[in-house]
């Protein structure tokens, strides 16, 4: 008997469905591309990691997670998603793969073609011959920030996925603001266990004991980004469920 919450033949096949539909991926891989073209043109093959690419990266999965609330906006796209023969927990799954696979690969591949693009239109426009270098070669990455860019990146696609399945209108705009009331909560709250977490070691009296107290805060933040962004995918989770069920009512 196949197992009713996930089956990996099945939500194989549901990915395929998916992204079959999922009809614009092609048009923003070439606008992606376009724009990453011209920028190392401008730049002679130089594109800043930290300064173009992370951030572009940031708001296009915050900008993706928040239009799958289309799926459940009109009754039709509702229906129609909610009736695939597949689990919840595989419906969800398809749409973290979108957001924490397709999107960060997609950005890998259009930068590789945007290099070599960059290279044949500068050589085209200098009438020389285009100047080869290995992929990636006007990249500079810190290796150091990327583990809490992987978890802030995580946490906030996470979160606009969350609201995608709460806010069915202005989905970007209603979950950023929700998200601005939240860190505002949170950071009094981590303020408070920092500080807490402080005295209680001394270090407002010695002050090498805040050795201790970077160490504990950078700790909590990682555990605190983890459960968080856990929590979010499990209230998408009931929140897709609670429609599955509604629907069934009607």
């Amino acid at each position: 008997m196949e197992n009713q919450i996930f089956s990996l033949k099945r939500f194989g096949s549901y990915i395929g469905k998916y992204f079959s539909e999922y009809r614009s991926l092609q048009l923003q891989f070439f606008v992606l591309t376009g724009i990453f073209t011209a920028i190392m043109c401008l730049t002679g093959g130089v594109i800043s990691f930290y300064g173009v690419i992370t951030p572009a990266m940031f708001i296009f999965a915050l900008v993706s997670a928040s239009r799958m609330s289309s799926m459940f906006s009109l009754r039709a796209n509702k229906i129609k998603f909610l009736l695939t023969p597949v689990s919840t927990l595989e419906k969800l799954l398809a749409m973290v793969f979108h957001l924490y696979v397709v999107v960060p690969l997609m950005f890998v591949v259009s930068l590789f073609v945007a290099q070599y693009a960059a290279m044949f239109i500068t050589a085209l426009f200098t009438l020389s011959w285009p100047h080869f270098q290995w992929p990636y070669a006007g990249i500079e990455v810190d290796a150091s920030y990327l583990g809490l860019y992987a978890l802030s990146y995580m946490g906030s696609s996470a979160f606009y996925l969350m609201g995608a399945t709460i806010f069915t209108r202005h989905t970007f705009l209603k979950t950023t603001a929700l998200a601005l009331v939240l860190s505002f909560v949170f950071g009094g709250l981590m303020s408070v266990a920092i500080g807490m977490h402080a005295f209680s070691v001394g270090a407002f009296t010695n002050f090498e004991n805040f050795n201790t107290v970077n160490d504990a805060g950078g700790n909590f933040v990682i555990v605190m980004s983890v459960i968080v962004t856990i929590l979010y995918l499990g209230v998408a989770y009931l929140r897709i469920s609670e429609m599955e069920v509604n629907e069934t009512k009607k």
